[in-house]
């Protein structure tokens, strides 16, 4: 009976919080950079050296590659080796709850509260669970925050070290970093000494990668290249875009708690300045891409159980657990999970995206003559696919000069023609979706289709 005693109503709402989360997590399909970077890990598996130039294309070879996720693309291929694509997969969801397990202990409260705060965030924020270097950070920056507020900072450099092998989000700790011991310091000033160690210890780990000092150089340039161009994951959060509703919900309701604590907040615990604190200095890089509305909501949605905390009911009896109704419903729960996950990963399901390429369009492609042309989103997956060819472009925008990927995005907008790009590269064979104004361009000059359904088409000339 004692056993069963742990199954309470809080638990049973933690449990149900959890598995909708991974099971969302288990789903989420592969992003076409999870293919390159799958390709990545498995070459430096095979030569046991880290890759630091571009192999991978025929309009950048040999050209330098910033290769700063290096660690989490061999983390993942070791999961393909072990386990295949669904190993890859829970890999990754495993990253994304534990770093959501750690935001639900940094909130306080009833478990009821924290599940609506959790809740509403992770709507926002499941868009970008996809198996890639991405989730590292996610987890690393909960556990940077909670390590603060802790005070168990001398775990940072560590945890920094191993971040920026991972992952060049490693640049939004020290946001947070500088943000917590900021908010730690300001209340407790004797821990300035310990604070700047800190700082200049975690800064010397970031240095500690193959990119050495030039990591401080490289990466800010890297982020800077990334907004030349229109990719989703980097636009500004739209008004108007359901799935985001939540995020500006919770980011108006933790502006206006901030404004209504006024001058209490000198006087509140050094947990909950800390958590204040990093919500409020990562809230203009939300609003400024979609992609930090994931890290901003992990922190604010434990920030807001004590900045906003929901009125309590009056008084009375206390609920009667039942421990059998609570067990059994967790268990249900935790099988239909379990097997919804068993169910796809043993049909392959189209939600996956784990067969992204037709056989018929890689016999075609296998048959090409000489260069190839490729969209950019799509690289990744010729990279996997079809590993003996080398591509025009792909996910990676480190090796490739701006005017080249900008000259593409125009191809595929409409706006560009392609005899220039394509005498420039010797190119005589192209992979296209069908709705590419590409495809019409070469349609009108004659190219050869050697393969053609509704969605892909396969050039040659």
């Amino acid at each position: 009976m004692a056993r069963l005693e742990w199954f309470t109503f809080d638990r049973l709402i933690l449990a149900l919080v959890f598995l909708t989360i991974a099971l969302a997590c288990g789903l989420t399909p592969m992003h076409t950079d999870s293919w390159w970077q799958l390709r990545a890990g498995r070459d430096m598996w095979q030569t046991h050296s880290v890759l630091l130039t571009d192999v991978y294309s025929h309009t950048a070879y040999g050209a330098p590659w910033l290769n700063h996720e290096w660690l989490a693309e061999l983390a993942y291929y070791v999961m393909f080796r072990m386990g295949g694509l669904p190993l890859v997969t829970l890999f990754a969801a495993s990253l994304i709850v534990s770093a959501w397990a750690l935001s639900w202990h940094l909130g306080s409260g009833p478990a009821r509260e924290r599940a609506i705060w959790i809740g509403l965030s992770v709507i926002s924020s499941s868009f970008w669970w996809q198996p890639r270097p991405h989730a590292f950070s996610l987890l690393f920056v909960v556990t940077t925050v909670t390590l603060i507020t802790t005070w168990r900072v001398w775990w940072l450099p560590l945890v920094f070290l191993v971040w920026a092998n991972c992952h060049g989000g490693v640049l939004l700790g020290f946001v947070f970093l500088g943000a917590g011991l900021g908010a730690q310091t300001l209340l407790a000033p004797q821990k300035f000494r310990t604070s700047l160690l800190v700082v200049l210890a975690c800064i010397a780990a970031t240095t500690m990668t193959p990119l050495g000092l030039s990591f401080w150089v490289e990466i800010p340039k890297s982020l800077a290249r990334i907004r030349l161009y229109p990719f989703d994951e980097w636009r500004r959060p739209r008004l108007n875009a359901p799935n985001l509703l939540p995020f500006w919900v919770i980011a108006a309701a933790f502006c206006y708690g901030l404004l209504r604590q006024g001058r209490r907040l000198r006087r509140v615990a050094p947990g909950e300045a800390t958590l204040y604190a990093c919500g409020l200095a990562m809230l203009p890089l939300a609003i400024s891409a979609i992609r930090n509305v994931g890290p901003f909501l992990m922190v604010a949605a434990p920030a807001m159980t004590t900045l906003l905390p929901m009125p309590q009911r009056p008084a009375r009896a206390p609920r009667r657990e039942q421990p059998y109704l609570n067990a059994a419903i967790i268990f249900i729960a935790a099988g239909a999970v379990a097997a919804t996950l068993a169910w796809a990963y043993a049909n392959r399901i189209p939600k996956l995206r784990w067969d992204p390429i037709p056989q018929g369009a890689i016999a075609a492609l296998r048959q090409c003559p000489d260069n190839l042309y490729n969209r950019y989103d799509q690289g990744g997956y010729l990279l996997w696919f079809v590993p003996e060819r080398r591509v025009y472009l792909d996910g990676r925008q480190d090796p490739y000069p701006p005017p080249r990927i900008l000259q593409q995005i125009r191809l595929e907008n409409g706006s560009g023609a392609y005899p220039e790009a394509f005498s420039r590269y010797d190119i005589h064979c192209a992979y296209l979706p069908t709705g590419s104004p590409t495809v019409a361009q070469l349609d009108r000059a004659g190219w050869t289709v050697t393969y053609r359904d509704a969605d892909w088409v396969v050039f040659t000339h």
